[in-house]
């Protein structure tokens, strides 16, 4: 309602300030006219009084001219009239009568300036008009004036006349037309205002539900709606707007409560429902692109690289770290970290029991409660997420934040980490299938050691990166007597035993593979260890005691070695100077660990 008043108010305001003007304008037309009309009489009387007085002069009747004067008075309704004669007239025929004198400022400068004078002359109740008019010498009246003053030239100032009107009734009806001029502006505006309020009231309230509506619309609210009366011209333009702010409010309603099916909700700073929409779809456009992405990467350890990377870049964060972890075998495996401190402490025995997240299958926050998390000791805040990738495999996110501000933004950006966890766990999944299929096509069956397959595929694809190394073949001696004595299960039994001691006792980058039925291949980097590594398995085997049918046996292993580039640069041909090496063992005796010589090949 204030809108239509205030067009109202600016109409009425522009209405008033015409007729205000036109009142102006109408003031000084009146009192210039009445002005005008009262110079006319003058210059009349004045001309008539010249006349008269020029006639009185020729006839020599000039004492009557007094009377001539109160008549012209009367004729002209003059309040008061009379003449006054300059130096010239007066040096020849004398000053006159008392009438014709000089009798004020104002004559005076009508004779210095041969010109007519006005003054008017108001008070509260009274108004007049005084004109003073020159009489000029000339020649061209008849008779010229030079014929009877003869000490004046053409163009002197030979005296004049000054009348006194009263201009009170004039002004009086010109302040009445004013009145009624004013009166009928009022009324005009009055009428005016009125009609104008009918025909804009309908248009103005129209305009302030949309502006109100508009307002809460801004604010993500389309919950409001025009007020409808059909018999308004405005009808069809309030129906289509509603129209348009329902569908905007059930669509809105419907996208968000949709889209967050498919995505965490990670807009709650947003009211208005069209943001919040349009940040969920650039969210899910991003983790299409991503998720597009990594469905062509070829392991898991590239998926998570570019895990890390959409966290770092995406939510500025400066340190975190990405640990896999095996859930059957309770181990924690670092993938990524870039913080100076290891702020989760990882020496207990079981890491994954001991962090938080990961064992409560939540989000820690460290602000959600005094020290929370007390294996997280070096930083006082901190941010973990624990996300289950299936049955076997679990991700956790440590992020560090460098201030509460940080952790606060943060924990904002927990909805989008989880979004691309979402999005990247049924590829994750697939790829630890494979890996696990490929690693059970690869893995003995009965050891757990790798087989001769994947042997051929490592001396192929990755041996290659190391300048040097050892090879060493193992094989168990007299290994058929035990099956033939004690049967296949307690072959087994001495394979697996083998196998228990080659993992327990070699070092944490050496191999260990299946060669043959029981002879095993070791791929040892480190060459200075690899005699003293195979001492150790040999002591520790030929000392393991097996029981079978409560019979107790014992046995013992023989070994070659040969070292790359030292014995052949030929990857081959080192496993061959091992198996040449560990024919030697056997044939020198057994139990017993030879090095690779070529005298051993040539025998």
């Amino acid at each position: 309602m204030q809108d239509n008043k205030k067009v109202l108010l600016i109409i009425a305001t522009m209405v008033l300030a015409f007729s205000i003007v036109m009142i102006i304008v109408l003031v000084f037309n009146f009192r210039d006219f009445s002005k005008s009309r009262e110079y006319n009489k003058a210059y009349m009387v004045a001309s008539l009084v010249e006349d008269g007085l020029t006639a009185h002069m020729v006839n020599g009747t000039m004492e009557k001219r007094d009377t001539f004067l109160n008549n012209a008075k009367e004729s002209a309704g003059a309040l008061k009239i009379w003449l006054f004669r300059t130096d010239k007239v007066i040096e020849m025929y004398g000053e006159g009568l008392s009438n014709e004198s000089v009798q004020d400022d104002v004559d005076r400068k009508t004779i210095q300036t041969a010109k007519p004078q006005k003054v008017i002359d108001e008070s509260l109740f009274k108004s007049t008009l005084r004109i003073t008019i020159p009489y000029i010498a000339t020649i061209e009246q008849n008779p010229n004036c030079l014929s009877c003053h003869s000490n004046a030239k053409q163009g002197d100032v030979l005296g004049g006349i000054s009348m006194v009107f009263d201009i009170s009734d004039a002004r009086n009806e010109s302040i009445l037309s004013i009145l009624k001029i004013i009166g009928i502006t009022i009324i005009f505006i009055l009428l005016f205002v009125y009609v104008a309020n009918r025909f804009l009231k309908p248009h103005t309230t129209m305009l302030i539900d949309i502006r109100e509506s508009l307002k809460k619309a801004s604010r993500g609210d389309y919950s409001s709606r025009i007020k409808i009366k059909n018999n308004d011209e405005n009808f069809e333009a309030s129906k289509w707007l509603n129209t348009l702010l329902e569908k905007l409010e059930n669509t809105t309603g419907s996208i968000e409560k949709n889209i967050s099916l498919f995505v965490a909700d990670r807009s709650k700073e947003f009211h208005d429902p069209l943001e919040k929409s349009q940040l969920i779809v650039e969210d899910i456009a991003m983790i299409y692109r991503f998720k597009k992405t990594i469905e062509r990467d070829e392991s898991k350890h590239v998926i998570y690289e570019r895990l890390v990377k959409v966290f770092k870049d995406q939510l500025n964060v400066a340190d975190l770290s990405l640990y896999e972890v095996d859930v059957k075998e309770d181990k924690r495996i670092l993938i990524y970290d870039d913080t100076p401190d290891k702020f989760c402490d990882i020496a207990n025995t079981s890491p994954s029991k001991r962090c938080r997240a990961y064992r409560t299958n939540s989000i820690v926050i460290s602000d959600e409660f005094t020290d929370i998390c007390q294996s997280c000791t070096t930083t006082k805040e901190y941010l973990c997420i624990n996300y289950s990738i299936d049955e076997n495999i679990s991700l956790v996110l440590n992020i560090k934040p460098v201030n509460e501000q940080e952790l606060h933004e943060n924990k904002k950006a927990i909805g989008y980490i989880r979004n691309y966890l979402e999005s990247a766990r049924p590829v994750l999944q697939s790829r630890i299938l494979t890996e696990i299929l490929q690693k059970s096509n690869m893995i003995d069956g009965l050891t757990g050691l790798y087989n001769r397959k994947y042997l051929d595929i490592f001396m192929e694809t990755k041996v290659n990166v190391y300048d040097a190394f050892a090879i060493a073949m193992v094989d168990i001696d007299f290994f058929k007597k035990v099956n033939d004595t004690y049967g296949h299960d307690a072959g087994d039994m001495v394979l697996k035993g083998l196998s228990e001691i080659f993992v327990n006792t070699v070092g944490e980058n050496d191999i260990i593979f299946r060669f043959g039925g029981e002879e095993f291949l070791i791929f040892i980097p480190e060459v200075k260890s690899a005699v003293d590594t195979l001492k150790k398995i040999k002591d520790t085997f030929e000392d393991k005691i097996y029981k079978v049918n409560n019979e107790s046996f014992n046995k013992t292993l023989s070994a070659g070695v040969s070292y790359y580039k030292e014995d052949s640069e030929h990857i081959w041909q080192v496993i061959k100077n091992a198996d040449i090496a560990l024919y030697g063992a056997k044939n020198g005796g057994r139990n017993k660990i030879v090095r690779y010589q070529d005298t051993i090949k040539e025998s």
